[in-house]
Order: C-alpha cells, then structure tokens, then sequence
C-alpha cells in the first residue's frame, strides 16, 4: 500500500507534457512485447506444423509403405514359388512392382532425413538387406527350374528369414524415429501454444489498455473527447490482437485435425496394409513349407490378432453388422479391440466410416476363404489350397485380398486428403506475420506519435 502510494505521488509530481511522453514510450514498449510475443508464437507454431507435415509424417508415412512392400514382396515371392516357373504371371509382375515400390519409397525416406543417424542406419540397412533378400529369391528361382525342392526352401526359408529379422524391423526403427520425435512436438506444442496465446493476448490486451488510458487522460486533462490518431492506432491493435489470437487458435486446431484426427488414422490404416501383407504371406508360406506348416500357422494367427480381436461370440459379419446398423454414427464403438477397431473408433470425416466398414468387411471375406485354404490343405487337397490361395478369379484369394486393399486405399485417400488441407491450412494461417505483424505495430506507435505530438507541443508554444 506504501509503494501505491508513493508511485501515485510521483506520478502526481509529473507535468502534462511528462506525462504524455511517458504514456508514449509505453506505446512503444508494449508494441515491442506484442511484436516479440507474435513473432514467437508464429514460429513455434509454423514450427510444429512443418515438423508433423512436412518431416515427421511423411517419414512415417514412408516406413509403413516400405514395410507394406516388403511383406506383399515376399508374398509373391512364395507364391512365384508354389507353382511351376511361368505359370504365375501376376505374382512375378506383383514381385517386381513390390520392389520398384520398396526401392523408391526407401529413397523418399533418405530424402527427408531430418533426425540424422536414428534414420540413416536403418535406411541403409533396408538398401543393403534388400539386395541380399533378391539374391536369395533369385536362387529360389534357379532351384525351382531345376525341380530342387530341398534347394527351393533352404534359398528362401534365408530370405524369409532376412525379410523377417532385418528388413521388417528396420523399417519398423524408421517409423519409430519419426513417431517418437512427432509425438514429443506434438505433446509440446500443445502446452507452448497456449502458453504463447496467453502472452499475446496479456501483451495485446496491455497495449490496448495503454491507448484507452490516454484517450482517458487526454478527455480528462485537456478536455479533449477524442484523438483521431489514437483512436486509429487503438483500432488497429484490437483489430491486430483479435487476428493474431484468431489465427493462432485456427493453426492449432488444423494441428490437431492433422495430428489426432487424421494422421493416428492414417498410421493405424498403414499398419493394417503392413500386417495384413505379411500374414498373407503367412498363408503362402503355409503351403509352401509343409515343415513349418504350424508356424506359419501360428504368425498368421498373431497378426489377425493384432488387426481385429474379435469375441468368441462374433464374427467379421455379425461385427460388420451391427456396425452397418448403427448408420453413420462415427462415435459408435468398434465392438472389438486391434488396428481396425483403433481406426472404426476414430472416425471423423465424411465418408471414413462407410470405408472403413468396407474395408473390414472386405478382410472378412478374405479371412473365409483363408479358413478353406487350410481345410483343403489338411483333407490332403494340396493343389486346390494352392489354386484357391494364389487364385485371382471371383471368391479365390487373391482376388478378396485385392478388394479389401482397395478398399483399405479408399480409407486412406479420405484421411490423407484430410491430412494435407488441415497441414495447408495451419501453415495459411501463419502466412505473412513477419511483415504484418512490423507494419501494424509501426503503425500503431507512429499514430501514437502523430497523436500525442500536437499535444505537447500546446505545452512548449
């Protein structure tokens, strides 16, 4: 109360002209707080939006399709494999198109290292083991010619094994390297956004005040009702602050949109593609390696747990049921737990939950006829579980795995789509601060300037 009051005399001691000076260079302090403030929450800002966009995602994004890749590779490397050399055309073109994949989805990924070794090793590792995995497959191909069976299975149980143990968890290290560093500036930049939304509000509130007061002074002291040129520069910081916290509080959200709603789609759908390719393999490998036949078995099981947990007492139709039922309430849940429940449970665009439910119930299908690939091949029926397994004619298996890929491709175009506009928009909204944000604070003291001058100048006439 001491302090008040001695403050209040000093003030008090001050002459109009002091006074007027004094409410100027507080203009300007407060325009240099606001101008710090802005300029740092728009960097922070366009910051975390560049690196969930443009670094991190892409990376991610680039890893699940390698991984992907990888597993349809060796896919139709067992089912090149299953039958005599020639008689499987559409594997030996799936094969080659699963590598042009790889290879270029590899070099995207060196393109946007951002997080130097944690990317680069294994990067360098998936160049060096594919090569390896080739050679392997190629050997296969040679033995297979010569009718080799012992020859065929050792060849590619070791590329198997390099698919298996190198290849998939060095894109598994890629997608971990960006995951971690996304999740960490997300996590981040949601507490450093409000906290730099608070001190441009305070900083622009507190110059606004500043304006207030010297019209207030001013009306008071000098009887004065209003100063056009204050009354333009504090115009211009409500409008400038209401903008900033406008535009700021819109990038957010898009990071958001990007972030939670999009992107943990598009992540969970990749892996889905990934687990799904590789259990695929799972059941060429099944026909292909009787002696691991329980194994193969086994992986294949693991994976479709992974995808879809579901109750003893559903199945893929009853869920995909009940789903189609509950129409297009997106906060419906799954009714199951694993990657395509992790998806159902998050939908939030128009037109992601009818695909998603197709994808499923697409997979669904392809699972049926999984069931009676392994009943032939356990009656004895070896040929028809092979014909049924690398089949491309309506109700054979590779024709189901196509329309539930298609279908999975559909759901990844809505959030990928969703993705981009809310990542193009977050940076829109950041556009351009580091010009306007100079000029209106110029503005803003030159007013004050031009404002306050003649009034002091009444003083020393």
């Amino acid at each position: 109360m001491n302090s008040l009051t001695t403050t209040q005399k000093a003030i008090a001691r001050l002459n109009t002209p002091q006074l007027l000076k004094g409410g100027l260079y507080l203009t300007w302090g407060a325009s240099v707080l606001v101008l710090i403030a802005t300029i740092a929450a728009v960097q922070g800002q366009r910051y975390a939006i560049k690196t969930i966009g443009k670094d991190t995602a892409p990376s991610i994004i680039a890893a699940q399709q390698i991984k992907s890749g990888l597993a349809d590779l060796d896919a139709n490397a067992a089912n090149k494999l299953l039958v005599e050399v020639g008689k499987n055309p559409e594997a030996e073109k799936a094969y080659d198109d699963r590598r042009k994949e790889v290879v270029e989805a590899s070099l995207k990924a060196a393109e946007n290292i951002t997080y130097g070794d944690a990317e680069r090793v294994p990067i360098r590792k998936l160049f060096v083991a594919l090569g390896d995995y080739r050679i392997k497959i190629h050997e296969a191909r040679i033995f297979q010619k010569q009718k080799n069976e012992g020859a065929i299975l050792a060849a590619y149980r070791a590329g198997a094994d390099i698919i298996d143990n190198t290849l998939l968890s060095a894109a598994d290290d890629l997608d971990r390297a960006n995951r971690e560093a996304l999740d960490r500036i997300y996590r981040e930049q949601k507490f450093a956004a409000g906290k730099y939304l608070f001190f441009v509000l305070i900083s622009g509130l507190g110059l606004v005040g500043v304006l207030v007061a010297l019209q207030i002074f001013l009306n008071a002291r000098m009887r004065r009702l209003l100063n056009p040129m204050l009354l333009a520069a504090t115009a211009i910081a409500v409008l400038f602050v209401g903008y900033t916290v406008r535009a700021l509080s819109s990038a957010s959200y898009e990071l958001k949109v990007a972030k939670e709603d999009a992107f943990e789609s598009i992540h969970a759908l990749w892996q889905i593609r990934a687990l799904a390719n590789s259990a695929n393999g799972d059941e060429s490998r099944y026909l292909l390696d009787a002696a691991k036949a329980t194994e193969h078995e086994q992986a294949f099981s693991t994976k479709l747990t992974k995808l879809a947990q579901i109750p003893d007492v559903e199945t893929f139709k009853t869920i995909v049921s009940e789903l189609k039922r509950a129409g297009t309430d997106s906060k419906a849940d799954a009714g199951f737990k694993g990657l395509f429940a992790d998806e159902l449970n998050n939908i939030t665009f128009k037109g992601e939950r009818e695909a998603a439910i197709e994808t499923l119930e697409a997979f669904g299908k392809y699972f049926e006829i999984d069931r009676q690939i392994r009943q032939l091949q356990e009656s004895g029926k070896h040929d028809a579980a092979v014909a049924l397994c690398i089949g491309n004619k309506q109700g054979e298996s590779n024709w189901a795995f196509d329309r539930f890929d298609r279908a999975l491709d559909k759901t990844l175009e809505v959030n990928q789509q969703a993705f981009d506009r809310a990542v193009e928009k977050g940076f829109k909204e950041m556009d351009g601060f580091e010009i306007t944000t100079p000029i209106a604070l110029g503005a803003i003291a030159l007013l004050t300037l031009f404002g306050l001058l003649p009034r002091t100048k009444e003083y020393t006439s």
